[in-house]
């Protein structure tokens, strides 16, 4: 692990071998942006960033439970509260960028980003609250539960199940054939280029 303090970032560098676990689980309340790349090689990657007055009240959090890399942000133990009528106007900005395999099974949980999905992976499971996930692959396999997060593609040619209770969904077609990627949301949108095959 190398930590960077750079002006006014913190920089966090972390790597491990995937072949010493089953699956990684990212929890990231606190994140804005979340990028997730394919790594040419068997090791996973993470570079943690964090700008703003009160970065250091979060804390990247690694733990190994049997086979399991467990990644996630928690609120610093020493936090003390401050009693500071601004506090509101004062802001964090965290972002991660994890490498992993391509078939390496990433779970990521969060409350509210900005996700980028960049490799066609095929064990992916995201839990969203808001915000958007954009999709930059054509083959996807995997399971995307959103509350209010809204779902953009490009050009995908993986096998969508989509369901809504309350978002608007462009251009479905229902199919028979099993899908690779199924995507749940409650108020989430999911853009027309979701259906182009």
């Amino acid at each position: 692990m190398v930590n960077l303090k750079i002006s006014s970032q913190n920089i966090s560098l972390k790597k491990w071998n995937s072949n010493d676990f089953d699956l990684v689980l990212l929890k990231l309340d606190f994140t804005n942006d979340i990028t997730i790349n394919e790594s040419e090689s068997s090791i996973i990657y993470v570079k943690y960033k964090q700008e703003g007055e009160f970065k250091e009240n979060i804390i990247l959090k690694t733990t190994i439970d049997n086979r399991e890399l467990k990644i996630k942000e928690i609120v610093s133990p020493t936090l003390k509260a401050h009693n500071d009528k601004l506090s509101v106007h004062k802001t964090v900005v965290n972002s991660i960028e994890v490498t992993v395999p391509i078939n390496f099974r990433t779970l990521i949980n969060t409350k509210s980003c900005s996700m980028k999905i960049m490799s066609p992976f095929s064990d992916i499971y995201i839990n969203i609250g808001e915000g958007k996930v954009n999709l930059n692959q054509k083959k996807i396999k995997g399971v995307i539960n959103s509350i209010s997060a809204d779902i953009f593609c490009v050009n995908p040619l993986s096998k969508l199940l989509i369901t809504s209770k309350a978002g608007f969904i462009s251009g479905l077609n229902k199919s028979s054939i099993t899908p690779n990627l199924v995507i749940k949301t409650i108020r989430g949108d999911v853009s027309k280029e979701c259906f182009i095959n």
